[in-house]
């Protein structure tokens, strides 16, 4: 990969063409080179504070001296592509030819890999000659790296110097770690970090990333994974990518297939939705990636709040997993954050007057006084059973989850026998939330298992029964009937008895 180079050196780096001056004048016994210790080993000194870099040292000239005339000290190329450079002392030229050099016939010095706890290293017993620091192995957040070339002896102030104290290469190489953060757009709470919804509504989310790479050293991956709730429903054609500046102001839209990609690769009935949203290699090989004003990737997409939402304080959290980039030294990440939807469920326990469950009676539930009142509008209905237990199900059978707020209830079916509570039921859902996020959760108060749950009595139908009354009147007839037929009888017994007595 080409790096960018910029090129700077201090008087001691630039002694390359000082030593190069001795191609070209024959040397006397009282000269410098007379004064040059042609057996005498260089060492070399580097610093690295920053981790995750590695270094390889390379001699790619050797330093050779006459000892008869002509007299003369020059540099020997091993590299026979960079050797023109060499010979005319041209040191940005020869750091250039460096940089994309076949260095296989170069000299390896060994390497020093930086760390946390490794920062420096020294090179030791070198033999005189031209020496080449490369960066092999960096980060996958680098922007720009520097190289370094430089000549052990050196003259300098009357003297040669056959050690370079201290190369500081983190001053060299220039990197940043980039970000990813997730944020709801449509919180019904004025939160970025949550929002409270019902069954069936949209909830639209955003995954705002840094930029990474560079011009001169492009990425090969960039990719950022997300793992959403089951109780989310993904809407696939709702994404959206977006390169934006450092105040949120487009730059250029990105065409989905070709500057990026949607993987799902997880997802299932009552399970949780994997994917990622990667840019293609064929649009990171591109400049527009890195252009000067882009400073954020911008991903957007929306999702729907399906049957398996979890109620209460626990919440439905859905999580930027991580952003994954890389170049071909390496991939690296950077973990984002979760945040979560909240819903809740209403519930209706039927009873009758001594306290027991009461079976068969409908109830529906309203957003609205005014359509409870005219009932109209329902967004849910239940009918109790065996248990009592009322479950509000909306129109596709699934029991309802609402978000927090005041809701209204209406009994539209009474168990026979029994009356119809005729009024409107207001019935209110109370949860605050925490500023912060607090003991895993956003919620500071709400009801227990994120359910309110009401009692409802009814009361047995009075029908007054006149059939008794009837009945009476009937038994007091018969009676009368009975008396007189004794009267009747009774007459004629005694009349019977006169006549025989005559």
């Amino acid at each position: 990969m080409r790096k960018s180079i910029r090129k700077s050196f201090t008087g001691k780096l630039l002694a390359v063409v000082m030593m190069l001056t001795l191609l070209f004048a024959a040397i006397p016994t009282a000269s410098a080179a007379t004064a040059l210790k042609t057996n005498q080993k260089v060492n070399i000194s580097v610093k690295c504070t920053k981790p995750g870099y590695t270094f390889e040292l390379f001699r790619v000239a050797d330093l050779k001296s006459t000892t008869a005339t002509p007299f003369k000290t020059e540099y020997t190329s091993l590299i026979s592509s960079v050797s023109a450079e060499i010979l005319a002392g041209d040191s940005k030229a020869a750091l250039d030819a460096l940089d994309n050099a076949d260095l296989s016939t170069a000299v390896s010095q060994g390497t020093f890999t930086s760390s946390a706890t490794n920062t420096t290293q020294s090179f030791s017993s070198l033999a005189q000659g031209i020496y080449y620091i490369k960066c092999v192995k960096y980060p996958a957040g680098v922007t720009s790296i520097t190289n370094s070339v430089l000549a052990l002896p050196y003259y300098n102030n009357g003297e040669w110097v056959y050690s370079y104290a201290e190369i500081n290469l983190a001053s060299k190489v220039a990197d940043s770690t980039p970000s990813t953060e997730k944020s709801i757009t449509n919180s019904t709470k004025n939160n970025t970090n949550y929002t409270d919804v019902s069954l069936g509504d949209t909830v639209n989310f955003k995954l705002k990333n840094t930029v990474a790479g560079s011009n001169d050293i492009k990425l090969t991956t960039y990719a950022v994974y997300d793992d959403m709730s089951a109780g989310l429903t993904l809407n696939k054609s709702s994404f959206k990518v977006t390169l934006v500046d450092a105040k949120g102001a487009k730059v250029a839209d990105l065409t989905k297939g070709t500057d990026y990609k949607v993987n799902v690769t997880s997802e299932g009935e009552g399970k949780n939705t994997k994917f990622n949203v990667a840019l293609t290699s064929e649009y990171l090989a591109k400049s527009d990636f890195y252009t000067s004003n882009a400073k954020f990737v911008i991903v957007t997409y929306s999702t729907t709040v399906n049957k398996y939402a979890v109620v209460g304080t626990a919440g439905n959290p859905n999580e930027d997993v991580k952003l994954e980039y890389g170049n071909d030294s390496g991939v690296d990440s950077v973990p984002g954050n979760k945040v979560y939807v909240y819903t809740y469920r209403i519930g209706v326990n039927k009873l009758d007057e001594a306290g027991n469950p009461l079976a068969g009676a409908t109830f529906d539930l309203y957003k609205t006084k005014a359509d409870a009142e005219s009932q109209k509008n329902a967004i849910a209905t239940g009918t109790s059973d065996s248990n009592g237990t009322v479950k509000f199900m909306n129109s596709a059978n699934e029991e309802m989850k609402v978000q927090s707020g005041t809701y209204y209830i209406v009994e539209t079916v009474a168990p026979a026998g029994y009356n119809v509570y005729g009024k409107v039921i207001e019935v209110e859902i109370p949860v605050q939330y925490n500023s912060v996020f607090t003991k895993n959760t956003w919620v500071k108060n709400a009801p227990t298992n994120g359910a309110v749950e009401i009692t409802v009595t009814d009361t047995i139908v009075f029908f007054p029964k006149t059939g008794g009354y009837v009945g009476f009147i009937r038994v007091a007839g018969v009676a009368c009937v009975g008396i007189s037929l004794a009267l009747v009888l009774a007459y004629l017994i005694k009349k019977k008895s006169a006549k025989t007595a005559k």
